[in-house]
């Protein structure tokens, strides 16, 4: 049956001038692209165009001429349709079933491409009584393997949020993912501080992610730069095309470390035509937002894009003493300018700089339990999430700094080979302050409590990144080389900014702040990391080349020095070092059983280097961890595109695990080792999209995690304790659907709904109860395609924990002489609300 094809909604305007950049790269992929860059169908079998190569295309082109430019020499054809769509055909004898590849779901009629395209006379009745008004699903192209490829022709589980399912989920920054947009990758912040943030995938996370002797086990990209500390990740994003989340380790082809998975930002370029969009908001907790993204003319074969965002919002817990901060409040800004010269058709050099300032303060801890006698006579144990803090204390904002340069080089030396350069240079200052509102010491009159914790992290990297992508009849391959080096600088300090009156009834605020020695301890750490790698993709001949042979191999040597150059405000002589040299194998056999289905068999291993733990009194070293995985995966659209069904299931076994360990005399102090017995994961991700209507579209993924970890000797009390693995829900789910009206006249209005749920999960590794399992469930409406003279506007109205549930996202015991001897809990926000004014021009 021939399927059909979709468009825009909009009238295509066959001589409008779109600028494109495409690499060279396969048919499929560059026909997928240039049809979303240009807001036109372009409809296809994939058998035709497969292991055919297309040559780079950059530059402003019509759709026919960027067509004529990417068919020529490949003996096919674009046939334009009565609508503006375009079929690309083969000799008559060698048509098959055409297959619909667009980027929206407004249906071309069968009877309208066949009258444009008289060579199709001969197709059978049942495919030109096709249903005409039948919606598709969307492709999405994504860069897992260096390469825009295809999502359904990647054999990796990746999910991905485009620029539009963003938008719907009002998803601003990379820890609004928190809420579990994507069930496999979880978020947690750490004893609820702005600054540090855990991040994990398939269960493998980092708990101690502000350590700048440890690595985090997700690796984070931003257009391809390696990002190698977690701190700062509270900014804004700029306009982004789309995140992906590849799931599971990425030991081959990814920058450093990336065990659990790897979670890539692609940004939006600039156009080279004047335009862009701006944005404002208003939400409750007196909170603003406003952002601009201004591309402006071509100039010398130059593009460029000027982009600025800004918000503001009250936290939501009042902190009673005048003039401070409340709890979980921030004040973030930033401005980016890209620059993007295309000097020939074969070259372009893009640099971007981009300057950021996030102000957020800590979150609120909330006590739960504690000892007898423990408590001051005026605070009580909290009953679930509070509004107003127990006592009016001191509180600054944790602020992050962060800056960076990039530069991008691509260059098409032929038809089949292209030569890509990313070199990066970034600074960040993160500085921490929380106060734990007496949660820490045990009461006695006239003692000490309002705990003020002090920290900072400074840090520079230099990264660059070379690759050379090549596509031949029946190959395609990727070689690179990486290079990473990185200098940090921390230090860390405890105060008490309140003292307890003589009865217990009340505090008294210090001023100065009293504390011991400063500081409590310093460290430096320095890095240097090079790798070499390589993957390439073999089709043969046989089989009706639907087999698919994948192998990589990476190289990797790093080395990493640090030493505690204070400790209690004196001199140290610690240190570490740490070196490794090792070969990160993968493979991978796929198999097109249809044009629609696939399934692939992956294995691979990947590794995360060794370090220091910097909360040590010794500054213990611990050895690198390694992850051997095994997926099994099907990647599938059936009923004629309108369902797209992807699975994988997986086994990871982690040998050498790196576990931290609380001395339960002393919170603050913390030991890390490697297991010394193999722990195993194992799990299945789901993701199912549905488009049953025309404006309807209904999704969900589904993640179950299932894991093991043999007892660990405790480096403090000598026993043999039970390990967990920290924010790794055995269930995880996400459901959304959106729904647009038929427009009006003045507009059309759509409808957004998203649920999230997780499973009750660990918080620390000797943690022995898990967190509340919870559903979290947000909406968006908005009144779109508002004409205003030459500009579109629309106006969304959006609420975030609709019904304000309440869950734990962090909790943890306080253990030790003098303290509590009891626990504490930081909770999620709760209902939030807000209106949003888009303008594109």
């Amino acid at each position: 049956m021939l399927a059909s094809a979709a468009i825009y909604s909009a009238p295509v305007h066959a001589q409008a001038s779109y600028t494109v950049n495409l690499p060279a790269q396969s048919l499929g992929t560059s026909l997928r692209a240039l049809g979303s860059a240009m807001g036109v169908s372009i409809a296809f079998d994939p058998k035709t165009v497969r292991n055919r190569p297309a040559p780079a295309l950059r530059g402003a082109f019509t759709a026919r001429e960027g067509l004529d430019k990417l068919l020529r020499g490949s003996g096919l054809a674009a046939r334009p349709t009565a609508n503006g769509s375009y079929l690309i055909l083969a000799e008559p004898e060698e048509r098959p079933r055409v297959h619909a590849i667009a980027q929206r779901t407004m249906p071309v009629p069968v009877a309208a491409a066949a009258a444009a395209a008289p060579a199709q006379a001969a197709a059978p009745v049942e495919a030109r009584a096709a249903v005409s008004d039948a919606p598709v699903i969307e492709d999405i192209v994504v860069t897992a393997q260096k390469r825009e490829e295809n999502l359904q022709d990647t054999p990796i589980s990746i999910a991905v949020m485009t620029s539009d399912s963003l938008e719907q989920r009002g998803i601003k920054g990379v820890t609004d993912l928190m809420g579990g947009a994507v069930p496999s990758l979880r978020m947690m912040p750490i004893s609820g501080r702005a600054s540090a943030f855990a991040i994990g995938i398939r269960g493998m996370g980092s708990l101690d992610a502000g350590s700048i002797s440890r690595d985090a086990s997700v690796g984070l990209y931003v257009d391809g730069v390696y990002l190698g500390r977690a701190q700062g990740l509270g900014s804004e994003l700029f306009e982004v095309e789309r995140i992906e989340v590849a799931r599971g380790p990425q030991g081959t082809l990814f920058g450093r470390n990336a065990v659990g998975g790897a979670v890539s930002i692609t940004s939006k370029k600039p156009t080279g035509e004047w335009g862009g969009t701006l944005d404002a908001g208003v939400r409750n907790f007196d909170g603003h937002n406003l952002g601009a993204h201004v591309n402006l003319p071509e100039f010398a074969n130059i593009k460029v894009k000027l982009e600025g965002v800004w918000s503001e919002r009250g936290g939501w817990i009042d902190n009673t003493l005048a003039g401070a901060w409340d709890w979980y409040a921030y004040d973030r800004y930033g401005a980016r300018a890209t620059a993007l010269w295309e000097p020939t058709s074969d070259i372009s050099v893009q640099y971007s700089f981009d300057k950021s300032r996030d102000k957020s303060t800590a979150g609120y801890s909330h006590l739960t339990s504690a000892a007898p006698g423990a408590l001051a006579p005026f605070i009580t144990l909290d009953e679930g999430r509070q509004r107003v803090g127990r006592m009016g204390v001191p509180l600054d904002p944790s602020v992050g700094k962060t800056e960076g340069h990039s530069l991008h080089v691509t260059w098409d030396i032929n038809n089949a080979l292209t030569l890509r350069s990313i070199s990066a240079y970034r600074e960040l200052s993160q500085s921490q302050f929380d106060n734990d509102t007496g949660f820490t010491l045990a009461y006695r009159p006239g003692g000490m409590t309002a705990r003020y914790s002090i920290a900072n992290v400074n840090q520079d990297q230099f990264s660059q990144e070379i690759q050379l992508l090549g596509t031949h009849e029946h190959l395609t391959y990727v070689l690179g080389g990486f290079y990473f080096e990185e200098d940090a600088n921390d230090l860390a300090h405890v105060l008490y900014s309140a003292r307890y009156n003589a009865t217990g009834t009340g505090i008294e605020l210090l001023d100065p702040m009293t504390g011991g020695a400063f500081p409590d301890r310093a460290s430096v750490n320095h890095v240097k990391s090079t790798a070499v790698f390589g993957q390439a993709t073999w089709t043969p001949a046989i089989l009706d080349e639907r087999l698919h042979l994948t192998g990589g191999l990476r190289w990797t040597h790093d080395r990493k020095e640090g030493s505690m150059v204070k400790v209690a405000g004196q001199p140290s002589s610690l240190g570490y070092q740490f070196e490794s040299k090792r070969l990160d194998p993968a493979a991978t056999i796929a198999f097109d059983w249809t044009p629609d289905v696939n399934t692939y068999l992956r294995w691979g291993t990947a590794y995360r280097s060794g370090g220091a733990n910097s909360r040590s009194p010794t500054y213990r070293s611990f050895g690198e961890e390694e992850v051997e995985s095994w997926e099994l995966g099907l990647k599938s659209e059936l009923f004629d595109r309108r369902a797209r069904f992807n699975l994988a299931a997986y086994h990871a076994r982690l040998r050498d695990m790196q576990i931290l360990f609380n001395n339960p005399a002393a919170g603050s102090v913390t030991e890390t080792i490697n297991t010394n017995q193999p722990a195993t994961i194992k799990g299945v991700e789901a993701d199912l999209t549905v488009v049953p209507a025309r404006g309807v579209t209904l999704t969900g993924s589904y993640a179950y995690t299932d894991w093991k970890v043999p007892p660990q000797l405790n480096p403090f009390t000598g026993n043999v304790d039970r390990v967990v693995l920290i924010i790794a829900p055995t269930h995880a789910a996400s459901l959304s659907a959106d729904y647009r009206l038929e427009p009006w006249s003045f507009g059309a209005l759509s409808f957004h709904v998203d649920a999230n749920y997780s499973s009750g999960f660990y918080a620390h590794p000797t943690d022995d109860t898990k967190t509340s399992p919870y559903w979290l469930l947000n909406g968006r409406v908005t009144l779109g395609d508002l004409d205003l003279g030459g500009a579109d506007a629309s106006v969304s109205l959006w609420a975030k924990n609709l019904t304000n549930t309440a869950y734990e996202v962090f909790d943890i015991g306080i253990t030790g002489r003098g303290t509590i001897n009891g626990a504490m809990r930081y909770y999620n926000e709760p209902r939030t609300y807000g209106v949003d004014l888009k303008v594109k021009f």
